[in-house]
């Protein structure tokens, strides 16, 4: 066995790695601990994409990695967001610029797009929104284009992720709608008593 093949075998494995603790996040609660386990996830990652030789992916997870690593700071300081940089419009168009601007160098390549494309999308819906079913469907969402961009590299580990992931949002978000329901039916109860 050629040393490329085994850093390869070690990639992809290193991915399923990734992937098994990425699928943790659809089954939490709070948004700081969604974060949390994206950050945990995206290390991983780009170690894994770095292997296999798909260095744009590797490039895109490293601007999210910052970009949750900044989200992360910014829902543990929520109380102080109003003076501190944490709520700041500047931090907003630096990260969306530093994702266009990746978007256009990349012109030539397409398929290096998707996931960038993928991350400017979920840093929007992350910015925007407290709701944890939301960001939950945006992360599903946003798996089709790192997908496709999987099948083009030949990520595997990247391939099961994605696929697999849209199974577990649902679950997660079928999860989530069940307890609104049930507590919604609780309230209802106590108020025909």
């Amino acid at each position: 066995m050629s040393t490329e093949n085994l850093i390869q075998i070690i990639g992809q494995g290193i991915g399923i790695v990734a992937f098994i603790i990425s699928c943790s996040r659809y089954f939490l609660r709070k948004k700081k601990d969604i974060i949390k386990i994206s950050i945990i996830s995206y290390m991983i990652y780009i170690v894994h994409y770095f292997l296999i030789g798909a260095l744009a992916g590797s490039y895109s997870l490293i601007i999210s990695l910052f970009r949750d690593l900044y989200l992360y700071q910014r829902e543990k300081h929520k109380k102080y967001r109003h003076r501190k940089i944490y709520n700041n419009a500047f931090v907003f168009i630096a990260f969306f610029s530093i994702y266009f601007f990746m978007m256009l160098i990349n012109l030539n390549q397409p398929k290096n797009i998707l996931t960038l494309l993928a991350g400017l999308v979920y840093f929007c819906f992350k910015w925007f929104t407290t709701n944890k079913t939301t960001i939950k469907i945006a992360g599903s969402v946003t798996n089709i284009p790192w997908l496709i961009y999987d099948i083009l590299s030949l990520s595997f580990a990247g391939i099961t992720a994605d696929a697999i992931s849209f199974i577990v949002a649902f679950a997660g978000v079928t999860k989530d709608k069940r307890r609104k329901n049930r507590s919604k039916h609780h309230v209802i109860m106590k108020k025909s008593r």
